[in-house]
């Protein structure tokens, strides 16, 4: 089985991946931790950088994908099905022309989707879409303290949260999502509200 947890930026994802795969005893598929060679370059001068980044991330998950059919019963700490909601914000921003942004989707919609997330084996069972205010994903982005999330403004994470709302509204006839308020929830409340739906789902049997 395949759960997706998703959502915003400072949303936390990666506390709530842990715990439920602890409590289910599965594996976590974590952002590709590998060495980014645009990096440097996205943060310097994005508008030149954005679409190779773009298309970098993909590839990188793409192989993910691949990893995966060897592995049962996987938590993913965001996937590959969310990269377009980053793109949809530098695009708003200016940081993705015309020719670009189509060609993005256009490998996007008829190589990644088509040919690895939407193959039986892949699609995720779940999407867990985790929803919160932008004011409190920023409070807890603030108390992690990561340096380049920290120089980034209001705007942007608010932008990247309605993009994500898009996103969920884009998606949710055609896959199976459980959304979550995570507002005034703990980590252990919303993975017990995850494994719920999975028990109910017949998913899993605990």
């Amino acid at each position: 089985m395949n759960v997706v947890i998703s959502g915003t930026v400072g949303a936390g994802k990666s506390t709530v991946s842990e715990l439920l795969a602890k409590k289910l005893n599965y594996n976590v598929m974590i952002e590709p931790a590998e060495t980014n060679p645009y990096l440097e370059g996205y943060y310097n001068d994005t508008k030149n950088f954005a679409f190779k980044m773009q298309i970098y991330m993909l590839m990188i998950r793409s192989k993910q994908l691949k990893n995966m059919i060897l592995k049962d019963n996987i938590i993913f700490d965001r996937s590959i099905i969310e990269d377009p909601v980053f793109v949809e914000v530098l695009r708003e921003q200016g940081n993705f022309n015309d020719i670009d942004y189509q060609t993005y989707y256009d490998f996007y919609n008829n190589v990644m989707k088509s040919t690895l997330y939407f193959d039986p084996v892949l699609k995720p069972d779940l999407i867990v879409y985790l929803k919160i205010s932008t004011d409190n994903a920023i409070k807890r982005i603030n108390n992690r303290g990561r340096e380049s999330e920290l120089s980034t403004g209001y705007d942007y994470w608010d932008l990247l949260n309605k993009k994500y709302e898009d996103w969920y509204l884009k998606n949710k006839n055609d896959l199976n999502f459980l959304v979550i308020d995570v507002n005034n929830k703990t980590p252990e409340e919303i993975v017990k509200t995850i494994t719920l739906e999975l028990k109910k789902k017949k998913y899993i049997l605990l």
